[in-house]
């Protein structure tokens, strides 16, 4: 539960191809972009790197951008990210794809606590140098930017830099301070019929009892017990909550 169906997307690939080759190399479907959060918000699924791996290569082999929003990186609980037989305290934390067709988003929003910045970056491939695709995706870029803001406020980015200068280990060492409260979270809910995420970002899903409401639980537990969750409803996961 909470990991993408890629048999479905296969097939929505297939059936909106209309023709082989068009412009920077992408073959022909109407289907232009495809979009992974990993971990996931809302689900707290952390997908393995095979499966990063899969979806990347099935994206390239229909000619389709694929958007990797890396925005919790730190917040792979259980390493389920990690490069296959790296090691285990040098080897990469997290999978960066150097393809054409995969453009990476990156925050500082969550990592390094920094909501209401809007300072992150993006990293795209270098391959074919000006006439590869991650070249001219980076110049229809610039170009959008220059039509809504030149760059974040200095404050933003000297603090930005600031956590940068601190590092991935200060970033990890704050992740760590939430493994007692997700283990009471998993605990309390362990009793529920279907479990969703925990290994990723800061999130977990329940699934409620048939029937029940899940607005109607959320407003109920706030008001009787002051345990705050969000509907999954409000997210598209009907009579769960997050």
């Amino acid at each position: 539960k909470g990991v993408p169906d890629l048999k479905w997307l296969r097939s929505q690939l297939e059936q909106n191809k209309y023709g082989e080759g068009s412009d920077n190399n992408l073959s022909g479907n109407s289907i232009r972009v495809v979009t992974l959060v990993n971990p996931g918000n809302p689900t707290g699924v952390s997908l393995p790197y095979e499966f990063l791996e899969e979806i990347t290569k099935l994206t390239k082999e229909y000619g389709v951008w694929l958007v990797m929003d890396n925005t919790y990186e730190h917040f792979d609980v259980q390493k389920k990210n990690k490069l296959p037989n790296s090691d285990s305290d040098t080897g990469p934390e997290y999978p960066c794809f150097d393809e054409e067709h995969v453009i990476n988003i990156f925050s500082f929003s969550k990592g390094y606590a920094m909501a209401g910045f809007r300072v992150g970056y993006i990293a795209l491939s270098s391959k074919n140098g000006e006439e590869g695709m991650g070249t001219h995706a980076y110049e229809q870029m610039l170009k959008v930017q220059d039509t809504i803001a030149i760059c974040t406020t200095r404050i933003s980015q000297m603090a930005a830099l600031g956590a940068l200068q601190a590092g991935r280990e200060w970033v990890y060492d704050q992740v760590k301070t939430l493994d007692v409260g997700r283990a009471a979270i998993l605990e309390a809910i362990s009793g529920l019929e279907e479990i969703i995420g925990g290994d990723g970002a800061m999130y977990v899903m329940g699934k409620l009892p048939d029937g029940v409401d899940d607005q109607k639980f959320a407003s109920s537990l706030v008001e009787h017990y002051g345990v705050a969750v969000i509907p999954g409803s409000f997210c598209g996961f009907f009579c769960l909550v997050r």
